[in-house]
Formats: structure tokens, C-alpha cells, sequence
């Protein structure tokens, strides 16, 4: 996400050493709920709520977009922990761009800017 981070806050989250891949963390900005996850070695921040009908991402699964193959009973994962899914009725975010996976142009989530700096995870909201 590209956005202007002076005009934001600043929140600490952890020493980038105290997330490993696909694990998550929920911290609270002013009233609002934001999910951090980390895949691979990228972090990425999101709204903690579905907009479906505002399920906590946190409770959800992260794990990669299963698409389809041509081989019989095979099924191919696609940005393995790069999507969340919501624990009541499995819609999936992209953690990158917020888009959901079955409707990118109408569904998304707010997706929020996450910085290394001084080997601390940085999320401006």
C-alpha cells in the first residue's frame, strides 16, 4: 500500500525475530482491529473483521489459493499463506492487496502500510 505514513500512527508490534512465517498477531489502533501476518519474509497488515458479516480474520486460516489443475485429484496452491479466510464462511483477502480472491474488483479489505525499521515490525493506520 502506498499511502503517505506521516499522516498516520505509528505502532510497534515486535522485533521482526519474534514473528515466524504464518504467524499473526491482532493489535488495537484507536477502536480499530488489525490482523499482522507475516509470509515468508514480508509482513503485511490488514482489518481484523470480514465484510461479510465481520467474522475475526485472527479465528480464520492462513494458507495459500487453491486453483485448479489438469491432472485428476490434484490440487495446486497458489501465494502459499499469502490469503486469510474468514472462519465462518471461508471467503478469502489476498494479505497483499486486501482483494478478495472470487470478487478482486468489488470486495476487499483495508489493507494497511507495515515497515522495518530498526529490526522492530512498524504498522501505520
Amino acid at each position: 500500500m502506498n499511502t503517505n505514513v506521516k499522516n498516520l500512527e505509528r505502532t510497534v508490534i515486535c522485533k521482526k525475530d519474534e514473528m515466524q512465517p504464518g504467524d499473526r498477531k491482532v493489535i488495537q489502533v484507536r477502536r480499530l482491529s488489525i490482523l499482522v501476518v507475516r509470509k515468508e519474509d514480508e509482513f503485511y497488515a490488514v482489518r481484523n473483521a470480514c465484510p461479510h458479516q465481520g467474522a475475526e480474520f485472527e479465528k480464520g486460516v492462513l494458507r495459500g489459493a487453491a486453483r485448479p489443475t489438469t491432472e485428476f485429484k490434484e490440487i495446486c496452491y497458489e501465494k502459499p499463506g499469502g490469503f486469510i479466510y474468514c472462519p465462518w464462511h471461508h471467503w478469502s483477502f489476498d494479505v497483499e492487496t486486501g482483494c478478495s480472491m472470487h470478487d478482486p474488483e468489488n470486495t476487499k479489505i483495508k489493507t494497511f502500510d507495515v515497515k522495518i525499521e530498526d529490526g522492530e515490525v512498524v504498522v501505520y493506520a
